[in-house]
């Protein structure tokens, strides 16, 4: 967090200069100080932050290019050329935290042609516009990275 609210002290200074860069420094501490007491926010939590960035971004791009295909996938619905045959699929995600399972119910709705109805603990029901796009959810992509990134001590709480 430091080092993002560092970053982002530079931009909004718009240049670099020594003075701004030690004023800089000393305003970020100042915030990251209070910030972390009042959020119970410790490095230990951001260390494992930021181990954790590299699978974020590799979880955003496997995200965008699922939204893309499926979104190709669901063009022959959107115009008339095949009819919807809607199906409810009811599955066990294997993520423990929370927070995982959130992470992927979002990811399955963002995807066109998957709804997410509900998410009881681990447990998801997803609405599939066809039973192609039924097929392997169980074992998606998404849950397969949340559940790597899950093993990464000190940032995803069970």
């Amino acid at each position: 967090m430091i080092l993002i609210l560092f970053i982002f002290w530079i931009i909004l200074s718009g240049k670099v200069t020594l003075e701004i860069a030690v004023f800089g420094a000393i305003a970020t501490a100042l915030v990251y100080i209070i910030t972390s007491r009042a959020l119970g926010w410790d490095i230990k939590r951001e260390l494992a932050f930021y181990r954790l960035t590299p699978h974020i971004a590799a979880y955003g791009a496997l995200l965008l290019v699922e939204i893309i295909k499926s979104n190709i996938a669901v063009l022959p619905y959107a115009w008339g050329i095949k009819k919807p045959n809607g199906r409810i699929v009811e599955f066990d995600s294997g993520l423990q935290s929370e927070t995982a399972v959130v992470v992927l119910a979002n990811s399955i709705t963002m995807t066109p042609g998957t709804i997410t109805i509900s998410a009881d603990g681990g447990r998801l029901t997803v609405h599939c516009l066809s039973p192609e796009f039924a097929d392997g959810i169980e074992s998606t992509r998404f849950a397969k990275r949340l559940s790597k990134m899950e093993k990464i001590p000190g940032v995803i709480k069970k």
